[in-house]
């Protein structure tokens, strides 16, 4: 009896199947490291997207609870709970919306934007540090771009996927 054919695998997997795998493990990588620095500060990443959200959003730093639970990537009931123990630790406030008497904003207190900002600088700085040992600055830039490039792509082909077909 002959032995089978031995599957005609490749030494070398070409570049598109190691990208996915590469992408992994680098993101779980910085993934968990940048929720422990989240987390010393005594905030969850939800919370942590909600304070930078609210950071970012003009100058009055306020959003709509809608349009705050969007940008934390939680369900509505998620932020209620989240909004309370912002609130409790004074970290946001709600106030009236002047355009409608019947709803409420949140706007982020100094003491949450000092926090925001002291999170966003220390993740960058280890970030900086982590990536910048790895790779040189023209190979960071680049890859800023790449993924810019990639992650707008996939993004739009989303959105093309999802249009109805004429």
């Amino acid at each position: 009896m002959s032995e089978p054919d031995e599957p005609n695998w490749r030494t070398k997997p070409p570049p598109e199947a190691r990208i996915v795998p590469g992408l992994f493990r680098s993101r779980n990588y910085i993934w968990d490291n940048d929720h422990r620095i989240v987390e010393s500060h005594g905030v969850t990443w939800s919370q942590f997207l909600a304070l930078s959200s609210l950071r970012a959003a003009g100058r009055d730093r306020t959003m709509s609870p809608t349009e705050l639970y969007t940008a934390a990537q939680v369900t509505s009931g998620g932020m209620t709970k989240m909004m309370h123990a912002l609130r409790d630790a004074e970290l946001i406030e709600r106030i009236d919306n002047p355009e409608d008497g019947r709803s409420r904003l949140v706007r982020i207190t100094p003491k949450g934007a000092q926090l925001a900002e002291q999170i966003v600088e220390e993740l960058i700085a280890t970030n900086k540090l982590l990536i910048g040992g790895i790779l040189e600055t023209e190979e960071v830039e680049e890859l800023a771009r790449l993924l810019h490039k990639l992650s707008t792509g996939l993004q739009n082909r989303k959105k093309e996927a999802l249009r109805p077909k004429s």
